[in-house]
């Protein structure tokens, strides 16, 4: 999985009147593997951030995001993409920074089969840019070592997410 691009919307935008980030993220290898069916993923991603309980997503109601995560879809799939999964993530990186938002989208790029756009609000800008950053390097760190888009075991072995989180939270609160 990698970042292609990253554009920062401060104003009116495709995507709205709210300032948005998006990101647009290649799944590769992470393109057939959605969230339910990756070992262990979604109980750890639970485990390290539970408040992704409250978020609605599609079905409008706290619980619905934790209900993507392991939903089976029409083609048998069982759970969410991966970019989705950045993006409410870095939506609630953000809440937990103490700069709330809730808005985000994550959409297919036409004509590029794994690649998608990632869009998400932001109030600080900095905050939301280091939110999804953060997201994408929690993802990795939860995938199986044997999978090529899994955080190298050097950059796993250095990785604390609550470290990380704890200074998000200190620069947002400068």
């Amino acid at each position: 999985m990698r970042v292609l691009e990253t554009r920062v919307y401060r104003g009116p935008s495709p995507y709205g009147y709210r300032p948005v980030i998006r990101l647009t993220i290649d799944l590769e290898d992470l393109e057939q593997h959605p969230s339910g069916e990756i070992p262990e993923f979604n109980e750890r991603l639970l485990a390290l951030i539970p408040t992704l309980s409250e978020h609605g997503c599609s079905y409008g109601q706290p619980g619905g995001f934790v209900r993507r995560l392991s939903d089976t879809s029409r083609d048998g799939t069982r759970g969410t993409w991966l970019g989705h999964v950045i993006e409410h993530v870095a939506i609630e990186i953000q809440c937990l920074a103490g700069t709330p938002v809730t808005y985000g989208k994550t959409r297919s790029v036409p004509g590029q089969e794994g690649v998608y756009y990632v869009i998400y609000s932001f109030t600080e800008e900095q905050v939301g840019l280091e939110a999804g950053e953060l997201a994408i390097t929690l993802a990795r760190s939860l995938l199986p070592a044997t999978y090529p888009s899994a955080l190298p075991a050097d950059e796993l072995a250095r990785f604390d997410f609550a470290r990380e989180l704890e200074g998000l939270i200190e620069r947002a609160q400068d």
